[in-house]
């Protein structure tokens, strides 16, 4: 029962380091006609990729939202629903890494990750019509490939290293 316990209270942990890590992250915003599109991903990315497809779902959901927050959702309610779709960015990264299970199989993770955030620019049209959320997908696009790349060159350094703790 107490080995129970730890589990869950590392899993808890785990999303508020995380969750700490996304919020620093928004305070670091791609140039862009929103300022939400910003360094929040990488760590649900991570999350996604080490610890498996719930813990990046919670994390990537929780750094759009607080990105939405630190800049004043410039996209009103629909933050809500992008912040839901990140949490499934998260997911089928966590997803893909673990049916790819290969040395390389955080690659293709990753990029259904950065594919399927990019597609999540139809979520912008009720408030910037359809020009201006098809201007959305180079800086989504880009946005999200950093965010991935940072993401995989943490993930590698750490799974050589066997630093964090697994729960």
């Amino acid at each position: 029962m107490e080995s129970c316990w730890r589990s869950r209270t590392l899993r808890v942990a785990r999303w508020g380091v995380f969750s700490a890590l996304s919020v620093i992250g928004s305070f670091f915003p791609f140039p862009s006609p929103v300022g939400t599109i910003a360094f929040d991903s990488f760590p649900g990315y991570l999350a996604a990729l080490y610890f498996g497809a719930l813990d990046g779902a919670i994390i990537c959901g929780v750094g759009h939202l607080a990105t939405a927050i630190v800049h004043g959702f410039p996209l009103g309610f629909w933050h809500f629903p992008i912040t839901l779709g990140m949490a499934a960015v998260g997911a089928i990264i966590g997803i893909v890494h673990k049916i790819i299970s290969r040395s390389w199989g955080f690659a293709p993770a990753t990029a259904a990750g950065i594919v399927t955030n990019t597609a999540l620019f139809p979520l912008a049209v009720p408030v910037m019509g359809w020009l201006g959320a098809l201007l959305l997908v180079p800086f989504l696009a880009v946005a999200s490939t950093f965010n991935g790349i940072l993401a995989i060159l943490i993930f590698i350094a750490i799974r050589r290293r066997k630093i964090l703790v697994e729960g």
